[in-house]
């Protein structure tokens, strides 16, 4: 298939050239694409925080006047508190990874019930309600702490 060009169907509707063989390859290469973007997602968000704590000593040069600049303080309050949000949430997702794979591990049947009892069905397992749902709250923090760190670092930069 030539880049950039969307490939033509065929009377039946189906796509004759389509990347993928079967719904569940097309399921698995969405969750393969999920993982990929989220992790971007991580790395970009640690690479902005950092920007911003740089961008903030280096335009405010100093303590007293990032502390004097109530905008710049904000914007340091919120990054720093991010990061270590972000790192307790980090070590609580991985507990609970680690307590799933445990009970997995423990009672081999009961996982065996577990997944013929929800395949096909959309469940949170093998996960947890709490692993998805942290995960989420996880996603939105990585976005919304950053952006809103650098728009007031922004901000700022206008009022001294």
């Amino acid at each position: 298939m030539e880049e950039g060009k969307i490939p033509k169907n065929n009377n039946s509707g189906v796509n004759d050239q389509s990347e993928f063989k079967t719904a569940g390859e097309a399921l698995k290469k969405l969750g393969q694409d999920f993982n990929d973007w989220s992790s971007i997602l991580t790395t970009h968000s640690m690479q902005a925080s950092y920007a911003i704590i740089a961008a903030n000593w280096a335009v405010h040069s100093n303590a007293n006047a990032i502390l004097s600049n109530c905008y710049s303080k904000w914007s340091f309050a919120i990054i720093l508190s991010f990061l270590g949000l972000n790192l307790l949430c980090t070590q609580l997702i991985v507990r609970m990874h680690y307590r799933q794979y445990i009970y997995a591990e423990k009672d081999s049947k009961r996982w065996q019930k577990a997944f013929e009892e929800t395949r096909g069905k959309r469940t949170h397992w093998p996960y947890t309600k709490g692993i998805e749902n942290l995960g989420i709250f996880m996603r939105w923090l990585k976005v919304w702490a950053p952006a809103l760190s650098a728009f007031l670092f922004i901000v700022s930069l206008f009022h001294k």
